[in-house]
């Protein structure tokens, strides 16, 4: 089930929308809410999905994420392409209440926060629910979402920068240094290694260089794991050459594991990044996000 069950009903629903029944709250409501509002914006991994009066299978909404900005909302779920919603709050009402609307439909709900959740009941129907339940044969959807740690990590003595969901141990494995930091809610570890040319910098050194921080990163993702490279490409990148892989890790009695590498030399040292963790939750863990945020040190953002 997709978040969207709502989301895949949307078409139908744009045709027997009313048009006299125009969404709400308006944004108008939003602007007296600054502090949910304020609150709400950020990225949030859904964790937990109730439907017809019981828990959904985690491999339902494992790795989907929902994003609030000022001007929309995106839903991500796996292979399917992202959804943008526009999103209204009205925190006057009890319970309070959330619009979600695309293609000309709105979805409405009730959302509370709980600590560091947000609870989302939405409903598919034409009534808007008025509590956190939901029922066989109803047509509400309950999701509980965590939200996203992600923060941006400078390290003086590596000479990079980059966004992490949440600050990394650091540790060595031979001449490498590993970054690394699990996110849970993701279920997936991210790490970037650096590593040192043991001599001049030239395309031999810079090869061995890679090497070890291709080892060293499959070493702390997967221990004693066997690595099959299933995918390999290699490109340039202004004069550095940049390797991507996908790694298929067989450990027994596991869930089947999986990890994607990107690694490259430039300068003095060369540096590997790595999403790794069950295939499932590889495939739709933020790697955009953490490859293109890399920078040197002193290099800047590119428009």
């Amino acid at each position: 089930m997709r978040f969207a069950s709502l989301v895949l009903l949307l078409a139908g629903l744009a045709s027997a929308a009313h048009a006299d029944q125009p969404p709400e709250p308006t944004r108008k409501a939003e602007s007296k809410a600054k502090s949910d509002a304020e609150l709400v914006e950020g990225t949030w991994v859904i964790v937990g999905l109730e439907a017809g009066g019981k828990a959904e299978p985690e491999a339902n909404y494992r790795g989907n994420t929902l994003t609030f900005t000022p001007n929309k909302a995106t839903l991500r779920e796996g292979k399917y392409a992202p959804i943008d919603f526009a999103w209204a709050l009205d925190p006057t009402r009890s319970p309070k209440t959330i619009d979600l609307t695309a293609k000309a439909v709105t979805i409405r709900g009730v959302y509370r926060f709980d600590g560091d959740d947000l609870v989302l009941c939405l409903s598919i129907g034409a009534n808007r629910p008025t509590d956190f339940a939901t029922r066989a044969g109803g047509d509400t959807e309950v999701f509980t979402l965590k939200r996203s740690r992600w923060e941006r990590y400078s390290d003086k003595a590596g000479g990079f920068g980059v966004d992490l969901p949440g600050k990394p141990e650091e540790r060595k494995r031979d001449a490498t240094t590993v970054h690394a930091v699990k996110s849970e809610p993701e279920r997936v570890t991210y790490l970037l290694a650096v590593t040192p040319l043991a001599g001049p910098p030239d395309e031999k050194a810079a090869d061995a260089a890679i090497d070890a921080t291709r080892a060293a990163l499959l070493a702390e993702a997967a221990g004693p794991a066997k690595a099959t490279v299933e995918f390999e490409r290699t490109f340039k990148v202004g004069l550095a050459t940049v390797r991507e892989l996908t790694v298929a890790l067989e450990v027994d009695g596991k869930d089947k594991l999986g990890a994607r590498v990107r690694l490259f030399a430039t300068g003095d040292r060369a540096f590997g990044l790595m999403v790794a963790g069950p295939e499932d939750a590889v495939r739709v863990a933020n790697t955009g996000r953490f490859w293109n945020s890399f920078r040197l040190a002193g290099e800047k953002k590119k428009n």
